[in-house]
């Protein structure tokens, strides 16, 4: 029975310790973002193989179990198989796209990301701290026609047409990566804040066997009898520590300890003391009080998940429209193979047809050197257009199989792209102010960065709980022996096993505080915390503007590279027509073979040019869809199933 006067204190402490270890202080509302990023947020699909395996036959058994995780599978090459022919891999888009979500490492070590960020959760749940969240994603290497490189028409752009232009074509065969990191909270961490109650309650147990072995009496040392009895005792010591969201922790125990001891005035005259409960509440009132602040890791790892996703969905997209790049341009490198081998066709057929005319006289014969050293500079651009491919492909084929151009099908495969671009013959955009407002709710690198600030915004709660004082309500209730000495004479039982003792019970409450006189350490991170939160804001602010001039950088881009290509196949017929028109003239003797030479040349520029801006063009609609954040809808990929990475 409890006394009276402490049963409002045990009520209170009742009701705090059983507090639901449910529920938060909700953060502040984030931007609206649209509905495939509310979706990719709230997905619950995980990786088929790279989440860790059940471990174990019992549920209570998996607890103490390692789970293992299947080895990293690199030969997901049975699709890849099913597209080679004779040695030639026939490849439309789609396919490509498939290929890179499937078997890109890329995409692969985002998916174990998103295990990891499991394990944080779970982690979390228990009382303990997050570990951190990876935010770096990989760009697709620029390949021979990336961005930036010089387009495929260099070396058809000469002054002397018979004169062979040398490109290095090894700097224009971009294969390393580059490494994005998305953090915005750079490299300092925030303050650990308050400690966390244990929310895994903790099972100590003791068992043992404890002998006293008999006492001889001494010269000058107690004046009774020896104790000549061996005496032997067991020991039970239990004891359960539970936390809880509110910062509540109860302990509950029992301790049968024997203390069968020597007192210190007689060697003979030892005490034993009968077993003892206890159970003990405590709850602090200021720092460490209340779910919001002792939850805010659980709160954080669930939003370091939504991250993980943002930031897969991210990488997606990067690796979607990174291929689709690389796809086009290298159909437009074989589009500018095509016009290297008919230019060397023409310039075969102008060294023929000069070759009979100097046999008969009508044509000097240096004009058939001039026609000759016109065949060479051909030949050698073709070799070089040839060499282009055979770099985009090796480029291509490193994103498409977990073992790059060294998967053992790819390896001698020859790719065939089969879709051809089509530039439609109008613009169907909506204006740019619509684009950057569509941008910004469907961007994922933009949306994880919110949650970022959101997360940094928890934090903080902690640190700012920090710089409250240490003041915690405590109760218990112990039942404990009463300790006496009792004579060992041998008509007296074995205290053991019967023993004089009483027995009470021990009602405690109160308070107990800890003040820091100056409070430094929690001042100053808290003050940084805040400092590196702003820093955050301002980051993430930055990511806002440049999702704004990425957008209208973009359509600025669609409208002008629409622009070039129609000059360009304005300039492709003009020439082509000029040409024709000369050798007209050249028939009936009004020109000069050098001038056929020239024109030749200047067609093959002009259908190269052609060739460039058609490739110019795709790049800028694939880098306007990145910059609004539509890459997956416009390519039909699922990003639930790309996470599964089912086979």
């Amino acid at each position: 029975m409890i006394p009276q006067r402490f049963q409002k204190v045990a009520l209170i402490l009742a009701l705090v310790s059983v507090a639901p270890d449910t529920g938060f202080a909700q953060a502040a509302p984030a931007p609206q973002t649209n509905d495939a990023i509310q979706q990719t947020e709230t997905s619950t699909a995980m990786p088929d193989r790279e989440h860790p395996q059940s471990g174990g036959f019992m549920p209570f058994l998996r607890t103490y179990q390692y789970r293992p995780v299947p080895d990293l599978e690199l030969d997901h090459a049975s699709k890849i198989a099913s597209l080679v022919q004779n040695g030639v891999l026939r490849l439309s888009l789609q396919d490509a796209l498939e290929l890179a979500v499937d078997n890109n490492l890329d995409v692969e070590i985002h998916r174990y990301d998103l295990a990891i960020g499991e394990t944080d959760v779970l982690r979390a749940k228990g009382g303990g701290i997050t570990r951190g969240v990876d935010f770096t994603e990989a760009q697709v290497p620029s390949g021979v026609g990336g961005p930036g490189s010089p387009l495929l028409n260099a070396a058809a752009a000469t002054v002397n047409p018979t004169n062979p232009t040398i490109t290095n074509t090894f700097q224009l065969n971009q294969i390393q990566q580059v490494q994005t990191n998305l953090s915005l909270q750079g490299a300092a961490p925030f303050s650990p804040g308050p400690a966390l109650p244990a929310y895994d309650a903790t099972f100590i147990g003791q068992l043992g066997w404890v002998r006293r072995d008999p006492l001889l009496t001494t010269a000058g040392v107690g004046t009774g009898s020896a104790l000549t009895d061996t005496q032997d005792n067991t020991l039970t010591n239990l004891s359960l520590v539970q936390g809880f969201s509110t910062g509540t922790q109860f302990q509950a125990g029992v301790n049968n300890s024997a203390q069968i001891l020597t007192a210190t005035g007689s060697s003979v005259n030892p005490y034993f003391a009968p077993p003892n409960a206890i159970f003990v509440v405590s709850q602090p009132l200021l720092r460490g009080f209340g779910t919001g602040v002792n939850r805010r890791y659980i709160r954080i790892a669930n939003n370091d998940q939504k991250i993980n996703r943002l930031i897969f969905r991210q990488q997606l997209i990067d690796i979607v429209s990174g291929v689709t790049r690389l796809y086009w341009d290298l159909v437009s490198l074989r589009e500018d193979v095509a016009v290297k081998q008919e230019t060397l066709r023409a310039a075969k057929q102008l060294y023929s047809d000069n070759q009979s005319q100097v046999e008969v006289g009508t044509l000097p014969p240096l004009e058939l050197t001039r026609s000759q050293s016109l065949v060479s500079s051909s030949e050698l651009d073709l070799v070089r257009s040839q060499g282009l491919v055979a770099q985009q492909e090796n480029v291509l084929k490193s994103q498409l199989a977990r073992r790059g151009s060294g998967d053992a099908i790819l390896k001698t495969a020859k790719i065939e792209p089969t879709d051809v671009f089509n530039i439609p013959t109008a613009e169907n955009l909506a204006s740019v102010d619509d684009l950057v407002t569509q941008a910004l709710a469907a961007r994922p690198d933009l949306a994880q960065a919110i949650i970022q600030v959101t997360n940094g915004q928890i934090t903080l709660e902690g640190s700012k709980n920090a710089l409250r004082p240490e003041l915690d309500l405590f109760g218990s209730l112990q039942t404990r022996g009463s300790l006496g000495a009792i004579s060992l004479a041998p008509s007296v039982p074995n205290p053991i096993t019967n023993p004089a003792s009483a027995s009470a019970r021990i009602y405690e409450a109160g308070v107990q505080l800890t003040l820091p006189i100056r409070n430094r350490i929690a001042q100053a991170d808290a003050q940084r915390d805040t400092l590196q939160l702003r820093q955050m804001q301002a980051r993430l602010q930055q990511l806002e503007n440049r999702v704004r001039t990425e957008v209208q950088n973009a359509y600025t881009a669609v409208d002008v590279a629409r622009t070039a290509y129609s000059a360009a196949v304005h300039s492709r017929e003009y020439q082509e027509q000029v040409l024709q028109a000369d050798k007209d003239r050249l028939s009936v003797g009004a020109t000069s073979n050098f001038v056929i030479v020239q024109d030749a040349s200047y067609l093959a520029q002009a259908r190269s040019t052609e060739v460039a801006a058609r490739s110019t063009y795709v790049e800028a609609r694939v880098a306007l869809d990145r910059a609004i954040g539509t890459v997956l809808e416009n390519n039909k990929i699922d990003l639930d199933e790309a996470i599964r990475d089912k086979k």
